[in-house]
């Protein structure tokens, strides 16, 4: 982590013009899990092999699990159908291709043809991951558990995570069914973690994603996780401000998941907002002759990787009062539109604020560190 390579960028708008980096065309693909049930990247829905409600509904399993039960509850998967987010989305464009990762089971989509929402609301729940051509799946069989379970010891593993966190984008026909998957990455979450400094942890993705009972996730939407992967500091040098934002916690690139999801990076003194210092941190992507994307442009951080933003003083305006304060703020945006109108935004924050500062030029701590080349 310490030995980051800083990179200088300038202000980069939503609509960034600047060359973009020779990108590789496709993920590093982890090794499929023992009990591989559909094709990469989510083709089909996860066949568990039952519709049995003990081993279906996830409200069964908090009789004997209920402390897991209670964490996997407050959970993105358990929100994984009902989100606000992925709702907004949906409601636009309702592919069967997306219900794949979002109610993936069989008997759940059912339920939704049915009218029926009940086990949909469950979102990712405990059936997707632990159950297999009808029977309990672990990584190791437990002494005394009442289940006769499948053992797979890449249960569990950043190959069975990449299921629904590693793939590429698909072709669609015009009813949402994928009709092939192309070679560019739309997920590449899985294939950064395993080129990062994590890859070979025993715990996989729980290294970082791991909580007390294990089911929790914590990513994007959790403060905690955020301030964790990420560092922001600032300097003066002069008449310059310099930003730098470092990857130091996370073992895959930040931001990761949704093509929509960026950060913004935003500098300004508030008498004079029109001069505003905008940083864009995410990607951009062109059609293909294969009828996907190509990545053009990639200004998210890798695993220790760390960005050095040079902004001019005079460049945020000429406000009345020279010792008025400087603004800095670093927000992580889940969709397209951070500021989407009242009648498409989602029931939920559609960005939430990594970090927020404010002080005046001269109260800015002078900068150590070698300037930027």
């Amino acid at each position: 982590m310490r030995g980051a390579v800083i990179i200088a960028l300038a202000a980069c708008s939503a609509a960034c013009s600047a060359p973009a980096p020779t990108l590789p065309s496709a993920p590093a693909a982890p090794p499929p899990p023992a009990l591989l049930v559909r094709p990469s990247g989510g083709a089909d829905p996860i066949s568990v092999g039952t519709d049995a409600p003990e081993l279906v509904d996830a409200t069964g399993c908090a009789s004997c699990h209920a402390a897991i039960s209670a964490e996997w509850a407050r959970s993105r998967h358990a929100l994984a159908w009902t989100n606000g987010i992925f709702q907004r989305e949906y409601q636009a464009q309702p592919r069967p291709w997306c219900v794949n990762c979002h109610a993936p089971m069989p008997v759940q989509q059912a339920g939704l043809a049915a009218g029926d929402h009940a086990l949909a609301d469950q979102g990712v729940s405990c059936a997707t991951c632990h159950v297999r051509r009808g029977r309990i799946v672990a990584a190791r069989t437990s002494p005394g558990s009442p289940h006769d379970p499948i053992v797979d010891p890449t249960f569990g593993s950043p190959a069975f995570c990449a299921d629904c966190h590693q793939f590429t984008f698909p072709v669609l026909s015009r009813d949402g069914e994928v009709e092939r998957m192309t070679r560019h990455p739309m997920q590449d979450t899985v294939g950064s973690f395993l080129r990062g400094p994590y890859a070979a942890e025993p715990a996989g993705c729980l290294t970082c994603h791991g909580s007390a009972q294990n089911h929790a996730y914590g990513g994007g939407h959790d403060p905690g996780m955020l301030e964790a992967a990420l560092d922001v500091a600032w300097c003066r040098r002069g008449d310059q401000l310099e930003v730098t934002i470092t990857n130091t916690g996370a073992g895959h690139a930040v931001p990761t998941g949704d093509v929509h999801r960026h950060m913004n990076l935003r500098v300004w003194r508030s008498s004079v907002p029109e001069a505003l210092y905008e940083g864009f941190l995410g990607r951009r992507f062109a059609p293909d002759d294969d009828g996907g994307k190509v990545t053009t442009w990639d200004s998210t951080l890798a695993p220790g990787k760390a960005q050095r933003h040079v902004v001019a003083i005079a460049a945020l305006g000429e406000p009345d009062d020279p010792a008025e304060p400087i603004n800095l703020a670093l927000d992580y945006v889940f969709i397209a539109d951070e500021f989407p109108r009242p009648h498409d935004a989602p029931d939920e924050p559609a960005a939430t604020s990594v970090v927020r500062q404010r002080a005046a030029p001269d109260a800015i701590a002078p900068c150590t560190s070698p300037p930027a080349r």
